[in-house]
Protein backbone atom coordinates (compact mmCIF):
# COMPACT_ATOMS: atom_id res chain seq x y z
CA UNK A 1 0.00 0.00 0.00
CA UNK A 2 2.41 2.70 0.86
CA UNK A 3 4.78 1.52 -2.16
CA UNK A 4 1.49 2.40 -4.15
CA UNK A 5 1.19 5.33 -2.69
CA UNK A 6 4.86 6.41 -3.43
CA UNK A 7 4.35 5.69 -7.02
CA UNK A 8 1.25 7.81 -6.90
CA UNK A 9 3.26 10.58 -5.81
CA UNK A 10 5.65 10.05 -8.39
CA UNK A 11 3.39 10.09 -11.08
CA UNK A 12 1.32 13.46 -10.03
CA UNK A 13 5.18 14.91 -9.50
CA UNK A 14 5.97 13.76 -13.21
CA UNK A 15 2.06 15.24 -14.06
CA UNK A 16 2.96 18.62 -12.88
CA UNK A 17 6.45 18.96 -13.97
CA UNK A 18 4.95 19.05 -17.49
CA UNK A 19 3.05 22.25 -16.28
CA UNK A 20 5.70 23.75 -14.27
CA UNK A 21 5.33 27.05 -16.04
CA UNK A 22 2.05 27.56 -13.58
CA UNK A 23 2.75 28.93 -10.03
CA UNK A 24 0.01 26.32 -8.66
CA UNK A 25 1.79 23.26 -10.93
CA UNK A 26 5.06 24.87 -9.28
CA UNK A 27 3.79 24.67 -5.73
CA UNK A 28 2.00 21.11 -5.96
CA UNK A 29 5.04 19.49 -7.43
CA UNK A 30 7.17 20.87 -4.28
CA UNK A 31 4.62 19.86 -1.74
CA UNK A 32 4.69 16.56 -3.65
CA UNK A 33 8.45 16.42 -3.57
CA UNK A 34 8.17 16.74 0.57
CA UNK A 35 5.87 14.06 0.62
CA UNK A 36 7.98 11.20 -1.21
CA UNK A 37 11.24 12.48 1.08
CA UNK A 38 9.00 12.45 4.19
CA UNK A 39 7.63 8.61 3.10
CA UNK A 40 10.93 7.47 2.57
CA UNK A 41 12.50 8.68 5.61
CA UNK A 42 9.37 7.07 7.44
CA UNK A 43 9.91 3.53 5.21
CA UNK A 44 13.77 3.98 6.37
CA UNK A 45 13.07 4.25 9.82
CA UNK A 46 10.69 0.71 9.92
CA UNK A 47 9.30 -2.11 9.00
CA UNK A 48 5.90 -2.71 7.73
CA UNK A 49 4.46 -5.81 7.73
CA UNK A 50 0.49 -6.06 6.46
CA UNK A 51 -1.68 -8.61 8.48
CA UNK A 52 -5.20 -8.10 8.02
CA UNK A 53 -7.81 -7.38 10.83
CA UNK A 54 -8.41 -11.01 12.39
CA UNK A 55 -4.27 -11.99 12.07
CA UNK A 56 -3.43 -8.81 13.78
CA UNK A 57 -6.17 -9.40 16.44
CA UNK A 58 -5.07 -13.29 16.43
CA UNK A 59 -1.23 -12.28 17.40
CA UNK A 60 -2.27 -10.17 19.79
CA UNK A 61 -4.53 -12.61 21.47
CA UNK A 62 -1.69 -15.38 21.44
CA UNK A 63 1.03 -12.80 22.79
CA UNK A 64 -1.34 -11.82 25.26
CA UNK A 65 -2.22 -15.58 26.87
CA UNK A 66 1.83 -16.00 26.49
CA UNK A 67 2.25 -13.10 28.60
CA UNK A 68 -0.09 -14.66 31.11
CA UNK A 69 1.53 -17.91 31.57
CA UNK A 70 5.25 -16.69 32.17
CA UNK A 71 6.68 -14.87 34.53
CA UNK A 72 8.15 -12.01 32.10
CA UNK A 73 7.27 -11.35 28.47
CA UNK A 74 10.61 -10.96 26.28
CA UNK A 75 11.01 -6.90 25.81
CA UNK A 76 10.72 -7.42 22.14
CA UNK A 77 7.61 -9.47 22.21
CA UNK A 78 6.51 -6.42 24.61
CA UNK A 79 6.86 -3.63 22.12
CA UNK A 80 5.16 -5.82 19.31
CA UNK A 81 2.04 -6.68 21.49
CA UNK A 82 2.04 -2.77 22.55
CA UNK A 83 2.53 -2.06 18.72
CA UNK A 84 -0.30 -4.17 17.32
CA UNK A 85 -2.66 -3.23 20.09
CA UNK A 86 -1.83 0.73 20.08
CA UNK A 87 -2.71 -0.03 16.02
CA UNK A 88 -5.70 -1.64 16.32
CA UNK A 89 -7.13 1.20 19.21
CA UNK A 90 -6.10 3.68 17.01
CA UNK A 91 -8.02 2.03 13.90
CA UNK A 92 -11.26 1.69 16.19
CA UNK A 93 -11.23 5.35 16.85
CA UNK A 94 -11.27 6.16 13.20
CA UNK A 95 -13.81 4.09 12.53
Amino acid sequence: MLSDYRAWLESELALLGNASHHAYAFGQANMAQRAIAELDKTLAEALYVPLTDADARGALLALEQIAQTQTALDPALERLRDAIRHTLDERSLKE
